[in-house]
């Protein structure tokens, strides 16, 4: 283990600092850390974990080196160390894994792992993560080792909880309130960018327009709040047929589009899929069930397209045709 600064003079590398101040995004912010905290007490693990409130669990966010616990994996906050941590705000060593009880840390033993630290990041007094380090050795962590986690961590705080706020700010600007998809000016900037893909890097993808048939019929008779429970519903059924690759818009009213990413040659059967599971589904309200159905236009990126527009119009005539010829249709252009 290299020497550790005193107290009074903990130094972090410049070149951290400055990828820091450019890092784009939350998540770029997070893979940085998780990079450089091996670099600066040293370490063979560091990943930065989250607290999601509504379920009471943390999420591993980023992670580099040894992954034991890999990134994305969900723990419970009950029955781990990093949990404790998180719950009580204190920073804790735990220099002996293969005598803990704490489901994290067995997992991290497994993983080889001998030594782990892991130390709140909170603002305000409040609580949103941990970042944590985990070494091979046995006895890898000291007292001036977790002086200097704690003053990272207290310092990285105000910064991701700032990071944190744009993105929570971000995603309701991008985000339909009643169905909680993506809307419209979220399209505009995800369409463009597949379609810089597909110019660049000649990446494909396609898109499916739909449109909930006889909407207006539904607000007429049974009112707009059924109406609103019957987008909800719908969009819900969407989300559980769609793959998680897929990006789902609300453009407004009952119209909706999907982008899919790849050369999907099945994309007609894909469509399908949806509409019948829609077609399949029903909304209860008060004392009615309602059934709807989709008409869903579809088309994928041309090489003569110059601009996300030639593919919107196309999946605008698709689903044109299949009004036409009866509604609840697919219709490939």
């Amino acid at each position: 283990m290299s020497a550790s600064p005193s107290y009074e003079s903990i130094c972090l590398p410049i070149k951290f600092m400055n990828a820091l101040s450019r890092s784009q995004d939350l998540n770029e912010t997070l893979n940085l850390i998780s990079y450089w905290l091996p670099k600066i007490i040293e370490s063979d693990r560091a990943s930065v974990c989250l607290g999601n409130r509504p379920d009471e669990t943390l999420e591993v966010y980023a992670l580099f080196g040894n992954n034991a616990i890999k990134a994305k994996t969900i723990l419970p906050i009950h029955g781990t160390m990093v949990g404790r941590v998180y719950q009580n705000k204190t920073l804790e060593i735990q220099n002996n894994l293969r005598k803990s009880e704490d489901l994290d840390c067995k997992k991290l033993h497994q993983g080889g792992l001998n030594s782990c630290m892991d130390a709140p990041l909170q603002k305000l007094g409040n609580c949103f993560g941990t970042l944590n380090i985990g070494s091979l050795s046995d006895s890898a962590y000291q007292p001036e080792d977790a002086v200097m986690l704690e003053c990272i961590a207290n310092w990285l705080a105000n910064y991701l909880h700032s990071q944190m706020e744009i993105s929570v700010q971000k995603k309701r600007a991008e985000t339909d309130p009643l169905t909680e998809t993506s809307n419209r000016r979220c399209l505009t900037t995800v369409g463009n960018e597949m379609f810089s893909r597909w110019k660049i890097k000649h990446q494909p993808f396609s898109m499916i327009m739909i449109d909930i048939d006889n909407f207006k019929r539904i607000n007429d008779c049974y009112g707009h709040n059924a109406g609103d429970q019957v987008l909800i519903n719908f969009s819900s059924v969407v989300r559980q047929v769609i793959r998680k690759s897929d990006h789902f818009f609300r453009m407004g009213g009952e119209e909706f589009v999907i982008l899919v990413e790849g050369n999907d040659k099945s994309i007609s059967k894909y469509a399908e899929r949806i509409r019948q599971a829609v077609e399949d589904m029903s909304v209860q309200y008060e004392q009615s069930k309602i059934k709807i159905t989709i008409s869903c236009g579809v088309t994928s990126v041309h090489r003569e397209d110059d601009k996300l527009e030639c593919v919107y119009c196309r999946a605008d005539q698709a689903l044109y045709q299949s009004k036409q010829n009866g509604r609840n249709l697919t219709t490939v252009i």
